[in-house]
């Protein structure tokens, strides 16, 4: 049997670090993801649970072995369209061992005041995901969750359950969530003779429509042990009920339509 919960999770501030480094003569530039992503929300959730994280070169963490194939859904709360208001700090390594000529000035892209609403799947056969319903439900954690790095503590509120069906694709809709297949979107957007549009354009004096894309980790490479990426979008807009998307759900008492993946 299945349990559809969300909590919403929050932090004064946040770092999830990209791989790129802008380097230049001022230093290193370390940038962030502004959305959060899977393999962090493992994390965290990893975290709550008291499971090991990386402990040996060249092995996935204890985490993210046996938390991969959870369902989740992730909504930014509170932010300009899916974007968080960002900061730059700055700071200065001066460990010998890291300088060979001089202090290395490290700064870093911070996020601050992030919030999202983050939906899982738990299966209630299974003991590990009727553990983590618990800890959520009762805002308890093994080890102290933090977003990105040790000062960024987080937290979270607001757990709720939810009734719910997979969406039958019967009427037009709007997606709270972020959306994993935004190359689809794209593809379909684009033909030989210019654009066609999978979704309703709405009335000027409404709400301004947007639709964003980020790159995001959606795991793990077995092999090369880096992130695997994908392209992600968030939208406010309408999709025609025509334009079939993987892993949609309803919630029945909101009404509202979210993506698991």
């Amino acid at each position: 049997m299945e349990k559809l919960i969300s909590i919403d999770l929050k932090a004064p501030m946040g770092f999830l670090k990209k791989p790129d480094i802008n380097e230049g003569g001022s230093g290193q530039l370390y940038l962030t993801f502004n959305m959060l992503h899977k393999p962090a929300l493992l994390g965290i959730l990893g975290a709550i649970l008291g499971l090991d994280g990386y402990k040996k070169k060249n092995e996935l963490p204890e985490y993210q072995i046996k938390l991969k194939d959870l369902l989740i859904g992730i909504q930014p709360m509170y932010s300009n369209r899916g974007h968080y208001a960002k900061t730059i700090i700055k700071y200065t390594n001066t460990v010998g061992y890291a300088n060979v000529d001089g202090n290395l000035i490290i700064s870093e892209q911070i996020l601050l005041r992030p919030t999202f609403r983050c939906f899982l799947l738990l299966d209630t056969n299974n003991e590990l995901h009727v553990n983590l319903d618990t800890k959520l439900k009762h805002s308890e954690a093994e080890y102290i969750p933090y977003l990105g790095k040790n000062e960024f503590h987080l937290w979270w509120e607001n757990y709720k359950v939810y009734q719910y069906e997979p969406f039958s694709f019967d009427r037009d809709y709007r997606i709270r969530t972020i959306i994993r297949k935004g190359n689809q979107i794209v593809k379909t957007m684009r033909t030989e003779t210019g654009f066609r549009f999978p979704f309703i354009l709405g009335d000027a004096k409404s709400e301004p429509e947007f639709i964003t894309f980020e790159e995001l980790p959606i795991g793990f490479d077995p092999d090369l042990k880096q992130y695997q990426r994908e392209m992600f979008a968030y939208s406010n807009y309408t999709f025609k009920r025509e334009f079939h998307l993987d892993g949609l759900y309803l919630l029945k008492e909101e009404e509202l339509v979210i993506q698991l993946f």
